[in-house]
């Protein structure tokens, strides 16, 4: 499945990379996120509970950032798995300066198995399209201390 975007940020480009890498931050904004911890290899270790319709559970994975040319442009790679399936996914952000702040453009493949996958391409994208946008709009409120609200859809349950 491939998966594109963007994303505008009232913050400049510098604290916008900050902001992607800051290990507070994205504990509180990535939707399910249980548990986020750096390790010393620079790997993330991640604990996500998500559902998708009538399919829930708990991931773990592994999340690494390479290909870095701060703060302009870095490749995520990210891995999990659990009891409703498993996902391989690999994202390139680049972040541009804009008017009266800054742009992440995203683009994305991922491979997705097991009974998460039963769910369809169409739907799965839609839910990872509206994550996506919770995660980035979370990262703006979160940067101006703002409390983070939770707005879910009610066919997606983050625990």
């Amino acid at each position: 499945m491939n998966l594109e975007g963007e994303a505008k940020f009232s913050m400049d480009v510098n604290q916008l990379w900050n902001s992607l890498l800051d290990e507070e931050i994205l504990k509180k904004v990535i939707p399910g996120c249980h548990e986020l911890v750096l390790k010393e290899n620079g790997e993330y270790d991640v604990v996500l509970k998500l559902g998708v319709a009538a399919v829930k559970g708990e991931y773990v994975g592994k999340v690494k950032i390479e290909g870095v040319d701060k703060p302009n442009y870095y490749i995520l790679h990210a891995s999990g798995s659990g009891t409703p399936g498993h996902v391989e996914a690999k994202m390139h952000c680049r972040l541009f300066e804009a008017d009266g702040g800054s742009r992440l453009e995203w683009n994305c493949d991922a491979e997705i198995g097991g009974t998460i996958a039963s769910v369809g391409n169409r739907v799965l994208g839609g839910v990872a399209k509206f994550l996506a946008g919770k995660f980035f709009k979370d990262i703006q409120k979160a940067v101006k201390s703002a409390p983070i609200e939770s707005t879910v859809d009610s066919a997606i349950n983050i625990e």
